[in-house]
């Protein structure tokens, strides 16, 4: 494949959802990801929303037949804009077997790390046109009940504040949210870095550089990671926030 595979049309709004995904063994959360996102979102907010299935695997077979099955069960909300389904070429991508080992890591994780972080510059650099801001969560995630109308006031109540990113969940990078406008440093700073260290350490390496001295963190969370099995292979993922609450 050497250009974007896209199954939607472009929506203008307040707020775009990132949902990168890729294979992991034997299972998958995705849809019930999707799903969450979707009952959790009022018919009336719908036109000011966008959930963009950032397909990102490098099995060409996998990619085509989970675009399938994501857009039948979801078809409908396809073919509204409400939920996207793109997967970036592979030219995209170096060769990850010659990275250097930092951390302790082996270089399975390297790679799988160093990946990860293209991934996500990928994804923000596609969704940036879309909305006036940027969240990205896990394909493994559910989402509490008005989780919009808390986004929208905690930004709010953050509005003489300096930042970077609002943080909807203590968990990695689930529930970051960007104004759009930085969606071009924050992808070219994780372009150029992909390999020195994970994605949670480098955003928080920029955040201090933008000049935001803290996290600013909305509680109770409105993201709950729920997956076992990691997309790096072997891992089990056990991670909860203790202050989520579904309401």
């Amino acid at each position: 494949m050497t250009g974007w595979l896209i199954v939607s049309i472009s929506v203008s709004g307040f707020l775009t959802i990132g949902i990168p995904s890729v294979r992991r063994q034997n299972v998958t959360y995705l849809e019930d990801t999707i799903e969450s996102l979707i009952s959790k979102t009022g018919a009336d907010d719908r036109p000011r929303v966008v959930f963009v299935v950032f397909l990102t695997d490098s099995n060409h077979t996998w990619v085509i037949e989970r675009a399938k099955e994501v857009y039948s069960r979801f078809r409908e909300h396809v073919d509204s804009g409400l939920v996207q389904i793109v997967h970036p070429p592979h030219i995209a991508y170096p060769n990850f077997r010659f990275l250097t080992r930092r951390f302790g890591d082996s270089l399975e994780r390297v790679a799988w790390r160093s990946k990860q972080n293209l991934d996500f510059a990928y994804l923000m650099l596609y969704s940036l046109p879309f909305s006036e801001f940027y969240l990205q969560i896990e394909d493994d995630v559910i989402v509490s009940k008005n989780y919009l109308q808390n986004i929208e006031s905690y930004i709010s109540a953050c509005a003489n504040k300096p930042w970077l990113y609002l943080r909807f969940s203590k968990l990695g990078f689930i529930g970051l949210l960007f104004k759009s406008v930085d969606l071009t440093k924050v992808s070219e700073f994780f372009m150029i870095l992909f390999d020195e260290k994970p994605c949670d350490l480098l955003i928080n390496d920029l955040r201090v550089l933008k000049g935001q001295p803290n996290e600013l963190v909305f509680s109770p969370a409105i993201f709950q990671h729920m997956g076992l099995i990691s997309s790096l292979n072997n891992k089990v993922q056990r991670l909860k926030d203790d202050s989520f609450k579904e309401r």
